[in-house]
Protein backbone atom coordinates (compact mmCIF):
# COMPACT_ATOMS: atom_id res chain seq x y z
CA UNK A 1 0.00 0.00 0.00
CA UNK A 2 2.76 2.85 0.95
CA UNK A 3 5.22 1.66 -2.51
CA UNK A 4 1.36 2.07 -4.23
CA UNK A 5 1.10 5.07 -2.78
CA UNK A 6 4.62 6.91 -4.09
CA UNK A 7 4.53 5.30 -7.27
CA UNK A 8 2.46 7.43 -9.09
CA UNK A 9 4.75 11.04 -7.50
CA UNK A 10 7.95 9.42 -8.48
CA UNK A 11 7.03 8.58 -11.76
CA UNK A 12 5.65 11.95 -12.25
CA UNK A 13 9.22 13.45 -10.62
CA UNK A 14 11.34 11.15 -12.95
CA UNK A 15 9.36 12.33 -16.05
CA UNK A 16 9.64 15.78 -15.04
CA UNK A 17 13.54 15.14 -14.43
CA UNK A 18 13.70 13.81 -18.18
CA UNK A 19 11.36 16.60 -19.69
CA UNK A 20 14.10 19.44 -17.60
CA UNK A 21 17.02 17.58 -18.18
CA UNK A 22 16.01 17.10 -22.30
CA UNK A 23 14.99 20.65 -22.61
CA UNK A 24 17.81 22.25 -20.89
CA UNK A 25 20.67 20.53 -23.43
CA UNK A 26 18.34 20.09 -26.24
CA UNK A 27 15.72 23.03 -26.54
CA UNK A 28 17.15 25.54 -24.11
CA UNK A 29 20.58 26.20 -26.53
CA UNK A 30 18.11 26.80 -29.82
CA UNK A 31 15.38 28.92 -27.55
CA UNK A 32 17.80 30.63 -25.45
CA UNK A 33 17.06 34.04 -27.10
CA UNK A 34 13.50 33.85 -26.22
CA UNK A 35 14.28 32.58 -22.98
CA UNK A 36 16.06 35.55 -22.26
CA UNK A 37 13.36 37.93 -23.91
CA UNK A 38 10.98 36.26 -22.04
CA UNK A 39 13.02 36.68 -18.44
CA UNK A 40 13.63 40.80 -20.04
CA UNK A 41 10.41 41.18 -20.43
CA UNK A 42 8.99 40.16 -16.68
CA UNK A 43 11.93 42.02 -15.19
CA UNK A 44 10.41 45.09 -16.76
CA UNK A 45 6.83 44.74 -16.35
CA UNK A 46 7.15 46.40 -12.55
CA UNK A 47 7.74 49.49 -14.29
CA UNK A 48 5.15 49.12 -17.51
CA UNK A 49 2.16 48.74 -14.67
CA UNK A 50 3.88 51.61 -12.89
CA UNK A 51 3.34 53.57 -15.89
CA UNK A 52 0.13 52.27 -16.66
CA UNK A 53 -0.99 54.25 -13.61
CA UNK A 54 0.52 57.23 -13.82
CA UNK A 55 0.64 57.72 -17.43
CA UNK A 56 -2.16 57.69 -20.36
CA UNK A 57 0.58 56.01 -22.75
CA UNK A 58 -0.39 53.36 -24.79
CA UNK A 59 1.13 49.65 -23.71
CA UNK A 60 3.59 49.53 -27.05
CA UNK A 61 5.04 52.97 -25.57
CA UNK A 62 5.62 52.21 -22.05
CA UNK A 63 7.09 48.39 -22.35
CA UNK A 64 8.99 50.73 -25.01
CA UNK A 65 10.80 53.41 -22.64
CA UNK A 66 11.14 50.50 -19.55
CA UNK A 67 12.99 47.82 -21.68
CA UNK A 68 15.11 49.96 -22.98
CA UNK A 69 16.05 51.60 -19.36
CA UNK A 70 16.70 47.95 -18.38
CA UNK A 71 18.91 47.30 -21.49
CA UNK A 72 20.79 50.72 -21.13
CA UNK A 73 21.40 49.74 -17.09
CA UNK A 74 22.50 46.63 -18.37
CA UNK A 75 24.49 47.86 -20.91
CA UNK A 76 26.51 50.38 -18.47
CA UNK A 77 27.04 47.56 -15.58
CA UNK A 78 28.21 45.26 -18.60
CA UNK A 79 30.41 47.80 -20.08
CA UNK A 80 31.97 49.07 -16.73
CA UNK A 81 32.58 45.16 -15.60
CA UNK A 82 33.79 44.12 -19.35
CA UNK A 83 36.17 47.35 -19.37
CA UNK A 84 38.06 46.88 -15.85
CA UNK A 85 38.68 42.98 -16.50
CA UNK A 86 39.96 43.71 -20.10
CA UNK A 87 42.05 46.45 -18.67
CA UNK A 88 43.56 43.83 -16.27
CA UNK A 89 43.70 41.34 -19.14
CA UNK A 90 45.60 43.59 -21.31
CA UNK A 91 48.08 44.30 -18.48
CA UNK A 92 48.50 40.44 -17.33
CA UNK A 93 49.38 39.70 -21.14
CA UNK A 94 52.24 42.35 -21.25
CA UNK A 95 53.35 41.40 -18.52
CA UNK A 96 53.11 37.33 -19.13
CA UNK A 97 56.78 36.60 -20.64
CA UNK A 98 58.19 37.98 -17.62
CA UNK A 99 55.89 36.30 -15.44
CA UNK A 100 56.53 32.75 -17.10
CA UNK A 101 60.29 33.29 -16.97
CA UNK A 102 60.21 33.60 -13.03
CA UNK A 103 57.72 30.49 -12.75
CA UNK A 104 60.37 28.34 -14.82
CA UNK A 105 63.13 28.08 -11.95
CA UNK A 106 60.20 27.48 -9.19
CA UNK A 107 58.63 24.41 -12.22
CA UNK A 108 62.27 22.77 -11.55
CA UNK A 109 62.73 23.18 -8.04
CA UNK A 110 59.45 21.38 -8.26
CA UNK A 111 60.41 18.47 -10.33
CA UNK A 112 63.63 17.89 -8.39
CA UNK A 113 62.13 17.87 -5.45
CA UNK A 114 59.55 14.91 -7.10
CA UNK A 115 62.26 13.22 -8.46
CA UNK A 116 64.25 13.56 -4.98
CA UNK A 117 60.62 11.46 -3.62
CA UNK A 118 60.85 8.99 -6.68
CA UNK A 119 64.47 8.11 -5.64
CA UNK A 120 62.94 7.33 -2.14
CA UNK A 121 60.13 5.40 -2.92
CA UNK A 122 59.98 1.70 -3.13
CA UNK A 123 61.33 0.07 -5.67
CA UNK A 124 57.81 -1.07 -7.47
CA UNK A 125 57.08 2.28 -7.12
CA UNK A 126 60.28 4.42 -8.19
CA UNK A 127 60.22 3.51 -11.87
CA UNK A 128 56.54 4.14 -12.57
CA UNK A 129 56.64 7.65 -10.39
CA UNK A 130 59.76 8.85 -12.12
CA UNK A 131 58.54 8.15 -15.11
CA UNK A 132 55.14 10.47 -14.74
CA UNK A 133 57.43 12.72 -13.08
CA UNK A 134 59.65 13.16 -16.76
CA UNK A 135 55.64 13.14 -18.88
CA UNK A 136 54.67 15.97 -16.33
CA UNK A 137 57.31 18.38 -17.49
CA UNK A 138 58.03 16.97 -20.85
CA UNK A 139 57.33 20.48 -22.09
CA UNK A 140 57.81 22.75 -19.35
CA UNK A 141 60.57 24.19 -21.35
CA UNK A 142 57.89 25.50 -23.71
CA UNK A 143 55.35 26.74 -21.12
CA UNK A 144 55.52 30.34 -22.73
CA UNK A 145 54.24 29.27 -26.01
CA UNK A 146 51.71 26.55 -24.72
CA UNK A 147 50.24 29.65 -22.74
CA UNK A 148 50.23 32.02 -26.06
CA UNK A 149 48.92 29.10 -28.04
CA UNK A 150 45.83 28.62 -25.63
CA UNK A 151 45.27 32.18 -25.50
CA UNK A 152 45.34 32.40 -29.62
CA UNK A 153 42.71 29.38 -29.70
CA UNK A 154 40.37 31.20 -26.94
CA UNK A 155 40.80 34.74 -29.27
CA UNK A 156 40.05 32.60 -32.15
CA UNK A 157 37.26 31.03 -30.91
CA UNK A 158 35.57 34.34 -29.75
CA UNK A 159 36.13 35.30 -33.30
CA UNK A 160 34.78 31.96 -35.02
CA UNK A 161 31.18 32.61 -32.34
CA UNK A 162 31.02 36.29 -32.81
CA UNK A 163 28.69 36.29 -35.74
CA UNK A 164 26.76 33.89 -33.66
CA UNK A 165 26.66 35.74 -30.51
CA UNK A 166 26.05 38.84 -32.25
CA UNK A 167 22.45 37.09 -34.16
CA UNK A 168 21.85 35.64 -30.97
CA UNK A 169 22.09 39.29 -29.19
CA UNK A 170 19.71 40.81 -32.00
CA UNK A 171 17.29 38.49 -31.51
CA UNK A 172 17.15 39.00 -28.11
CA UNK A 173 16.40 42.74 -28.04
CA UNK A 174 13.95 42.25 -30.44
CA UNK A 175 12.35 39.55 -29.04
CA UNK A 176 12.15 41.36 -25.63
CA UNK A 177 10.04 44.24 -26.99
CA UNK A 178 7.92 42.46 -29.13
CA UNK A 179 6.95 39.94 -25.80
CA UNK A 180 7.08 43.18 -23.66
CA UNK A 181 4.31 44.51 -25.82
CA UNK A 182 2.32 41.01 -26.32
CA UNK A 183 2.79 39.45 -22.99
CA UNK A 184 -0.56 40.09 -21.66
CA UNK A 185 -2.16 39.12 -24.98
CA UNK A 186 0.04 35.69 -24.73
CA UNK A 187 -1.26 35.14 -21.06
CA UNK A 188 -5.24 35.46 -22.22
CA UNK A 189 -4.08 33.05 -24.85
CA UNK A 190 -2.57 30.56 -22.96
CA UNK A 191 -5.84 31.06 -20.27
CA UNK A 192 -8.26 30.11 -23.25
CA UNK A 193 -6.41 27.21 -25.06
CA UNK A 194 -5.86 25.42 -21.47
CA UNK A 195 -8.13 23.40 -19.40
CA UNK A 196 -9.07 24.95 -15.71
CA UNK A 197 -7.55 21.90 -14.30
CA UNK A 198 -4.16 22.09 -16.35
CA UNK A 199 -4.16 25.90 -15.77
CA UNK A 200 -4.17 24.99 -11.87
CA UNK A 201 -1.79 22.38 -11.99
CA UNK A 202 0.62 24.64 -13.76
CA UNK A 203 0.39 27.70 -11.51
CA UNK A 204 1.15 25.17 -8.57
CA UNK A 205 4.06 24.27 -10.64
CA UNK A 206 5.52 27.78 -11.42
CA UNK A 207 4.98 28.40 -7.78
CA UNK A 208 7.38 25.61 -6.84
CA UNK A 209 9.67 26.23 -9.71
CA UNK A 210 9.88 29.80 -8.21
CA UNK A 211 10.24 28.32 -4.97
CA UNK A 212 13.25 26.25 -5.40
CA UNK A 213 15.27 27.81 -8.40
CA UNK A 214 14.56 31.63 -7.19
CA UNK A 215 15.93 30.64 -3.50
CA UNK A 216 18.74 28.83 -4.94
CA UNK A 217 19.20 30.99 -7.88
CA UNK A 218 19.29 33.79 -5.41
CA UNK A 219 21.46 32.11 -2.49
CA UNK A 220 23.96 31.74 -5.29
CA UNK A 221 24.25 35.43 -6.69
CA UNK A 222 24.59 36.19 -2.90
CA UNK A 223 27.75 34.00 -2.51
CA UNK A 224 29.20 34.68 -5.39
CA UNK A 225 29.27 37.88 -4.83
CA UNK A 226 30.27 37.65 -1.06
CA UNK A 227 33.22 35.16 -2.45
CA UNK A 228 34.62 37.49 -5.06
CA UNK A 229 34.50 40.46 -2.27
CA UNK A 230 36.34 38.57 -0.02
CA UNK A 231 38.78 37.04 -2.29
CA UNK A 232 39.25 40.16 -4.36
CA UNK A 233 40.13 42.26 -0.98
CA UNK A 234 42.01 39.44 0.19
CA UNK A 235 44.85 39.47 -2.81
CA UNK A 236 44.87 42.67 -2.92
CA UNK A 237 45.85 43.07 0.80
CA UNK A 238 48.37 40.60 -0.41
CA UNK A 239 49.67 42.52 -3.03
CA UNK A 240 48.87 40.49 -5.70
CA UNK A 241 48.76 41.96 -9.39
CA UNK A 242 45.49 41.63 -11.07
CA UNK A 243 43.30 40.94 -7.75
CA UNK A 244 39.79 41.92 -9.78
CA UNK A 245 40.55 39.69 -12.86
CA UNK A 246 41.76 36.84 -10.11
CA UNK A 247 38.91 36.88 -7.60
CA UNK A 248 36.60 37.15 -10.42
CA UNK A 249 38.20 33.98 -11.69
CA UNK A 250 38.58 32.22 -8.80
CA UNK A 251 34.89 33.07 -7.58
CA UNK A 252 33.49 31.27 -10.69
CA UNK A 253 35.52 28.61 -9.84
CA UNK A 254 34.23 28.49 -6.98
CA UNK A 255 30.55 28.83 -7.55
CA UNK A 256 31.13 25.70 -9.97
CA UNK A 257 30.82 22.06 -7.99
CA UNK A 258 33.46 20.47 -6.76
CA UNK A 259 36.42 22.70 -7.92
CA UNK A 260 35.78 25.42 -5.30
CA UNK A 261 38.67 28.18 -4.72
CA UNK A 262 41.12 25.72 -3.55
CA UNK A 263 41.83 24.42 -7.15
CA UNK A 264 43.60 27.65 -7.50
CA UNK A 265 44.49 28.89 -3.91
CA UNK A 266 45.85 25.76 -3.11
CA UNK A 267 48.41 25.53 -6.30
CA UNK A 268 49.24 28.87 -6.12
CA UNK A 269 50.25 28.74 -2.27
CA UNK A 270 52.96 25.54 -2.97
CA UNK A 271 54.36 28.03 -5.85
CA UNK A 272 54.92 30.48 -3.40
CA UNK A 273 56.41 28.51 -0.96
CA UNK A 274 58.96 27.04 -3.64
CA UNK A 275 59.53 30.26 -4.47
CA UNK A 276 60.79 31.30 -0.91
CA UNK A 277 57.56 33.69 -0.95
CA UNK A 278 56.42 32.11 2.77
CA UNK A 279 54.35 34.90 3.62
CA UNK A 280 52.44 34.97 0.29
CA UNK A 281 51.91 31.28 0.57
CA UNK A 282 50.38 31.39 4.08
CA UNK A 283 48.44 34.31 2.85
CA UNK A 284 47.07 32.40 0.45
CA UNK A 285 46.19 29.49 2.55
CA UNK A 286 44.59 32.12 5.25
CA UNK A 287 42.62 33.46 2.19
CA UNK A 288 41.18 29.81 0.92
CA UNK A 289 40.20 29.28 4.52
CA UNK A 290 38.35 32.14 5.37
CA UNK A 291 37.12 31.51 1.70
CA UNK A 292 35.51 27.86 2.24
CA UNK A 293 34.83 28.69 6.00
CA UNK A 294 32.53 32.12 4.19
CA UNK A 295 31.05 29.49 2.50
CA UNK A 296 30.39 26.82 4.49
CA UNK A 297 28.99 28.84 6.91
CA UNK A 298 26.59 31.12 5.21
CA UNK A 299 25.52 28.24 2.04
CA UNK A 300 23.01 26.76 4.91
CA UNK A 301 21.44 29.66 6.11
CA UNK A 302 21.19 31.56 2.59
CA UNK A 303 19.87 28.47 0.63
CA UNK A 304 17.72 27.10 3.08
CA UNK A 305 17.28 23.48 3.91
CA UNK A 306 13.74 23.07 2.82
CA UNK A 307 15.29 24.12 -0.84
CA UNK A 308 18.15 21.55 -0.59
CA UNK A 309 18.57 17.74 -0.50
CA UNK A 310 20.34 14.91 1.39
CA UNK A 311 24.13 16.03 0.86
CA UNK A 312 24.64 12.21 -0.40
CA UNK A 313 21.79 12.65 -3.06
CA UNK A 314 23.26 16.14 -3.45
CA UNK A 315 26.65 13.99 -4.27
CA UNK A 316 25.42 11.89 -6.42
CA UNK A 317 23.53 14.15 -8.53
CA UNK A 318 27.05 16.03 -9.18
CA UNK A 319 28.65 13.05 -9.88
CA UNK A 320 26.32 11.57 -11.99
CA UNK A 321 25.76 15.04 -13.95
CA UNK A 322 29.14 15.16 -14.43
CA UNK A 323 29.32 11.60 -15.92
CA UNK A 324 26.27 11.96 -18.39
CA UNK A 325 26.60 15.81 -19.50
CA UNK A 326 30.16 17.39 -18.28
CA UNK A 327 30.34 20.22 -16.44
CA UNK A 328 26.93 21.29 -17.55
CA UNK A 329 25.46 18.36 -16.17
CA UNK A 330 27.19 18.86 -12.37
CA UNK A 331 25.03 22.34 -12.62
CA UNK A 332 21.24 21.15 -14.44
CA UNK A 333 20.87 17.65 -12.66
CA UNK A 334 21.06 18.99 -8.87
CA UNK A 335 18.56 21.86 -10.06
CA UNK A 336 16.41 19.60 -12.16
CA UNK A 337 16.71 16.68 -8.82
CA UNK A 338 15.67 19.76 -6.58
CA UNK A 339 12.23 20.53 -8.67
CA UNK A 340 11.66 16.93 -8.54
CA UNK A 341 12.03 16.47 -4.82
CA UNK A 342 9.54 20.05 -5.32
CA UNK A 343 7.14 18.27 -7.12
CA UNK A 344 7.31 14.54 -5.30
CA UNK A 345 6.50 16.84 -2.45
CA UNK A 346 3.24 17.99 -3.52
CA UNK A 347 2.02 15.19 -5.12
CA UNK A 348 2.71 13.79 -1.24
CA UNK A 349 0.05 16.64 -0.08
CA UNK A 350 -2.46 16.37 -2.82
CA UNK A 351 -2.75 12.75 -1.98
CA UNK A 352 -2.51 13.11 1.82
CA UNK A 353 -5.46 15.49 1.17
Amino acid sequence: MSLQKYRKPLLTALAWLGLLLGGGFVLLPLLLPFVLAYGLALAAEPGVRFLERRTALPRWARTGLCVTALFAGLGVVLYGTLRVLWNELVRLVRQLPELLTRLQPTLEQLRTWLQSLGRRAPAGLAGPFNSWVDRLFAGSGLVLESVYGALSELVSGIVAAAPRLVIGLITTVIAAYMTSAALPEVRQWLRGRLPAPWLQRLRTLRDRVRAALGGWCRAQLKLLGIVFALLTLGLWVLGVDFPLLFGGLIAALDALPVLGTGTVLLPWALIAFLQGRSSLGFGLLTLYALAALTRTALEPRLVGRQLGLHPLLTLMAFYVGYRLFGVPGMILLPIAAILAKQLVTGREGAVES
